[in-house]
Formats: structure tokens, C-alpha cells, sequence
């Protein structure tokens, strides 16, 4: 009998990160540079990693997607959040027509 190691479905964790907490960290540090400092930058860098420790401590994996989609914002193959859906049908309507 071979023996099946209970960590081969763990995530791939980045000093305590998932790698799209850490590209969303990434992309808002390098606005934060581009418009102001590398000082901010690396302000918004840490403390937002420190934040996102924080907020995820105890929560499944992929939790900060989920928050985002629930707020509203439009996340690439999931239908559109629900505050932005007016009416859901299956086929397409345009505009006017009921």
C-alpha cells in the first residue's frame, strides 16, 4: 500500500499569500509608484500584504476573489457581479424589447 501524502491539494502560498493576492499587491504598488513614490509604493506593498494576512486569517482559499466579485467588480469567465445584472434571461434581449 503506498502512501498518499495529505498536502498535494494545498495551495501554492507565498510567504502566507495566494499568487493573486500577491499580483493585486503587486499591480496597486506599481500604480501607487508610477503616480507618486517608490517610498509609497513599498508603504502600499507591506501594508497592504500585512492587511491581506490580516483579512484572510481563518478564510478559504480564493476568498479575496470572492469578496471582490460580491463588490461589485467584473472578474474574467464569471458572470457579470450581481449588482450590475438588472435582469437575468437566458437570451440575449436588446434594448427596448421586453
Amino acid at each position: 500500500m503506498k502512501i498518499c501524502h495529505r498536502t498535494i491539494d494545498r495551495p501554492l502560498l507565498i510567504l502566507g499569500l495566494e499568487m493573486e493576492d500577491i499580483g493585486l499587491l503587486a499591480g496597486l504598488s506599481g500604480v501607487v509608484m508610477v503616480f507618486y513614490d517608490t517610498f509609497f509604493g513599498g508603504v502600499v506593498f507591506f501594508g497592504g500584504w500585512w492587511l491581506l494576512m490580516f483579512l484572510k486569517r481563518g478564510k478559504p482559499q480564493g476568498y479575496i476573489t470572492h469578496l471582490l466579485y460580491k463588490l461589485g467588480f467584473s472578474i474574467e469567465g464569471l458572470l457579470p457581479p450581481p449588482k450590475k445584472i438588472s435582469r437575468y434571461a437566458v437570451f440575449s434581449t436588446k434594448d427596448g424589447e421586453k
